[in-house]
């Protein structure tokens, strides 16, 4: 069974934007690992989701986060691989949600699974394929970071190398209304882009 797993927003980080993101991270983190994926800087360009979610992890001690990425877009399943483990060893990737293409990122999940175990790897799925590659170092835990990735309103994953369903996905555009924890549960909440100070206020009441 997979993790209780919530998906923040895009929000905009202006001048103290992370100190605001961490909040909401504590925010929603009770029971949950909280995802963040690329957010935006304050002139609009997207800031990299590996990078943002370690800064925002080292502001919430305790808080158990993962990253949400991007399959494509001249990313390579591989180089995202070494980001996850890099992000996962500062702490600051239990899972990693990949969104896109529902069949890319499956393949995308065979690679960057292989790549977070011991040895060198030769692989081909669809696009993505690597030879002879080793991932070094490895992350800290087995099964670490846990890839998932979304079709419709199932949450996949592989499950000894097979893709299974491991669970639901709940889109939530009433921060109000926010369900409880529960395992298997992926929350995406939905929310214009703004501030991250104004999220977090939202968040707050």
């Amino acid at each position: 069974m997979t993790d209780s797993l919530v998906a923040i927003p895009a929000t905009v980080l202006e001048p103290d934007g992370l100190d605001a993101l961490a909040s909401c991270v504590r925010a929603l983190g009770d029971g949950r690992v909280v995802l963040v994926g690329a957010q935006r800087g304050s002139s609009g360009e997207v800031l990299d989701e590996f990078v943002v979610t370690a800064a925002v992890a080292a502001r919430s001690p305790g808080s158990r986060v993962g990253v949400v990425a991007r399959v494509g877009q001249g990313r390579a399943a591989s180089v995202i691989a070494r980001e996850a483990t890099a992000a996962q060893l500062l702490g600051a990737c239990e899972v990693l949600l990949l969104e896109g293409a529902a069949e890319r990122c499956e393949d995308a999940a065979r690679v960057i699974t292989a790549l977070c175990t011991p040895g060198t790897h030769t692989l081909r799925a669809g696009d993505e394929h690597v030879v002879d590659a080793p991932n070094l170092p490895q992350p800290s835990q087995p099964g670490r970071p846990a890839v998932r990735w979304r079709d419709g309103a199932a949450l996949r994953g592989l499950v000894d190398g097979v893709p299974c369903d491991l669970g639901s996905v709940v889109d939530i555009s009433d921060l109000d209304g926010l369900p409880a924890a529960h395992r298997g549960t992926l929350v995406v909440l939905d929310a214009p882009l703004a501030p991250a100070p104004r999220l977090a206020a939202l968040l707050a009441r």
